[in-house]
């Protein structure tokens, strides 16, 4: 997520609400055999053996905020930008490495250069104002400073910590060649050039329109044709796409939708070839649609309760919260997985540090941090608050929240900690969020293309972090040395100990990612990427009967 310092409006919130909704939307599938529940590595399979063309895939979606990948942090918005844009190159569906998208070939030519040859021929979209010309190297170029915030409203680019103050120059010495030059060894550039932020964009398009939040304009191999508020979003083949024999859909169409029950209902009539669904919602779909594939994902996405931003200088820690003491008692006093039993039936996975999911990356069990309403007593005790203490805590009132909000108001309750839960409009709660102007909050946490992404925008220094702000600058400092190691194996153990760090001084605590549920038709054959801003990248799904 990510990720401001200025002042921000509710940006973030969505990649929070995207991310659910995504749960709810999401229509993704893999190969397998109907009826079956699909998981873990059998997620990734996929065959274009035997691919059909054409056909209509219909499901449902939430309406994206904006269009511009470059501003938002809104999953909503990929689901578009996924298919009318490119990157140089992309997580790969496990998430392990990267493949390639525009880029046919990349190295590093020492620890900070790296050379991309992207593929000849590539044309923008045979629309105004682009008309069909040619992407070359300068439109990377164009593009990759523009997700730094060199053009427009610096505060309005939400992914710059991936490329601001880090690159020294990029260099286009002919159309089809990209030199990145970075200040320094930089371990995640490679990942953060796959982001799905880092979009590859035409320039005369942002100049145009001032930015492309209601456009989405690019190479890829669908081009949006029509986005209704409140009713629908369709992308149509593109008809000259550069990566031949693709896409095999004709058109893509998206009902906008919210209600859970309406868009399981509207799946269960035959109108959509796939959707998302609660975890409460399992038993009907496997009643009620006996020949449909059932998929179940861990999710990237981390629900998180937060103390209060720490900005030295300016604002200042707040009592309790000041008393590390205090912060690790919360800890202590939060079972995660009576928490996760309570909340969310069970469906997920209990986290231990704030790299959810992401081996190597994340933390082993045995750093998990013990659930002990005895020793949460005696660290308020040690601190202070022998009779513990009242404060707020709020967050926004969706039930995925709401329903873990009241279970951790329980367990504070136990050891002494009196919350008075106060339930937001989405819009109000990130406001808030924003101005890092509250006590305690359950928050959702972003899903990270690199483990850094995880820290810089929340535990990294504070003029540059965007979604939380702490003070911490031994953390600091581990964060920007990680950062400069290309050892994967050192860089692994320094991001296990910046975890320890975080945990230690307990500016928040990680509880749980939830899994993901969708369903589809058994003729629909979708390539499924585990990144959740990844989701509905279709230019190899497929449908066997149209």
């Amino acid at each position: 997520m990510r990720r401001l310092r200025e002042k921000r409006r509710f940006s973030k919130p969505q990649l929070t609400t995207f991310f659910l909704i995504l749960i709810f939307c999401l229509s993704i599938t893999a190969t397998g055999f109907a009826g079956e529940m699909i998981t873990g590595k059998d997620l990734f399979k996929h065959t274009t053996k035997g691919a059909v063309y054409g056909g209509v895939y219909r499901s449902s979606s939430n309406a994206p905020r904006s269009l511009d990948a470059h501003q938002e942090t809104y999953g909503l918005t990929t689901q578009v930008t996924n298919n009318t844009n490119n990157t140089l190159v992309r997580l790969t569906q496990d998430m392990t490495g990267v493949e390639p998208d525009l880029a046919k070939s990349w190295r590093r030519l020492d620890p900070l250069t790296y050379e991309f040859k992207i593929h000849k021929g590539v044309r923008f979209q045979d629309i105004p104002p682009m008309n069909g010309r040619e992407l070359t190297s300068t439109d990377i170029k164009y593009s990759i400073q523009r997700v730094a915030g060199k053009y427009g409203k610096r505060a309005n680019f939400k992914h710059r910590y991936y490329f601001e103050g880090k690159l020294a120059s990029i260099e286009t010495p002919d159309r089809y060649t990209v030199i990145f030059k970075t200040k320094e060894p930089y371990a995640p550039f490679i990942r953060y050039i796959a982001a799905p932020w880092s979009t590859i964009v035409p320039r005369e398009a942002v100049e145009k329109y001032g930015d492309l939040k209601r456009k989405a304009l690019g190479t890829g191999p669908f081009i949006l044709k029509e986005f209704v508020r409140g009713s629908h979003i369709i992308m149509v083949k593109n008809p000259n796409y550069f990566k031949k024999g693709l896409p095999y859909l004709d058109k893509i169409h998206y009902k906008i939708m919210r209600d859970p029950a309406a868009i399981l209902a509207a799946f269960l009539a035959g109108k959509h070839n796939a959707t998302g669904f609660y975890f409460f919602q399992l038993p009907t779909v496997k009643k009620e649609a006996p020949e449909c594939n059932i998929f179940r994902a861990k999710g990237t996405h981390m629900w998180v309760i937060r103390t209060p931003p720490w900005i030295k200088g300016k604002k200042p820690q707040q009592p309790p919260f000041d008393k590390r003491k205090v912060r690790q008692a919360i800890g202590h006093a939060i079972d995660k997985k009576r928490l996760l039993k309570l909340a969310w039936g069970g469906f997920g996975t209990v986290q231990i540090g704030c790299v959810p999911n992401f081996p190597p990356f994340s933390l082993p069990p045995e750093d998990q941090i013990e659930y002990n309403p005895e020793k949460a007593k005696k660290l308020l005790a040690e601190a202070g608050y022998p009779n513990g203490f009242n404060t707020e805590f709020i967050t926004w009132n969706l039930s995925y929240v709401t329903k873990p909000a009241q279970v951790i108001k329980e367990m504070l309750a136990e050891v002494g900690i009196n919350v008075n839960l106060k339930t937001m409009e989405m819009a109000q709660y990130f406001n808030k969020t924003y101005r890092f102007d509250y006590f305690m909050s359950l928050h959702i946490m972003t899903a990270a293309v690199d483990p850094e992404e995880m820290f810089a925008p929340y535990y990294g220094q504070v003029d540059k972090s965007t979604f939380y702000k702490w003070s911490n600058e031994k953390i600091w400092k581990a964060i920007a040395e990680q950062s400069r190691e290309l050892d994967e194996k050192k860089r692994i153990a320094m991001i296990h100990k910046i975890q320890r760090m975080v945990n230690e001084d307990a500016p928040n605590l990680f509880c749980y990612t939830q899994y993901r549920f969708w369903t589809n038709r058994p003729y629909v054959h979708y390539k499924f990427y585990h990144n959740e801003y990844q989701v509905r990248l279709m230019e190899e799904c497929w449908l066997a009967k149209h």
